[in-house]
C-alpha cells in the first residue's frame, strides 16, 4: 500500500510545513486521500460539547478567513483542512490544525471510545 505524500500549495515553504505537519501526526492528524489536506476527528461526551467545539473553530476561522469542512456526529466531530487557492496544504491549514488541538483540549474531547453514544436516553431518546 503506498503512503500518501503531503501536496504544499505552490509557494509554500515545503521544509517548514513538513517540520509543522510531522507535529501535527504526532497529535493524531493524517493526511487526507490525496495528499491536499489533514483531517483529525475529536470525541466528546455531549453533544453540546460538540456543538460548542465546532462553534470555537467556525469563530477562528472568520478571523483567519480559512474555513474547515467539519462534520458534527453524535459524540464527534470531523474536521478536515485544506487550502483551494492556491490548492494544497499551507500553513493556514496547519496553523488552524494546531487552533483546534487547543480548542478540544479547552472543551474536554475524550479519547475515541469515551464519547457519546448513541442510543435511548432516561426519556427514551437521545
Amino acid at each position: 500500500m503506498a503512503t500518501t505524500q503531503p501536496q504544499f500549495a505552490e509557494g509554500a515553504d515545503a521544509d517548514q510545513l513538513r517540520a509543522d505537519l510531522n507535529r501535527l501526526t504526532e497529535r493524531g492528524w493524517t493526511l487526507d486521500d490525496e495528499g491536499l489536506g489533514i483531517k483529525k476527528t475529536f470525541y466528546y461526551k455531549s453533544y453540546f460539547k460538540a456543538v460548542t467545539f465546532v462553534n470555537s473553530i467556525a469563530s477562528q476561522s472568520a478571523t483567519k478567513k480559512h474555513h474547515a469542512t467539519m462534520t458534527i456526529r453524535f459524540g464527534s466531530v470531523d474536521v478536515h483542512w485544506t487550502t483551494h487557492h492556491p490548492r494544497g496544504l499551507t500553513d493556514k491549514d496547519l496553523t488552524m490544525a494546531q487552533y483546534c488541538d487547543q480548542a478540544a483540549e479547552l472543551m474536554g474531547a475524550v479519547e475515541e471510545g469515551q464519547g457519546l453514544k448513541c442510543g435511548p436516553g432516561p426519556a427514551g431518546g437521545a
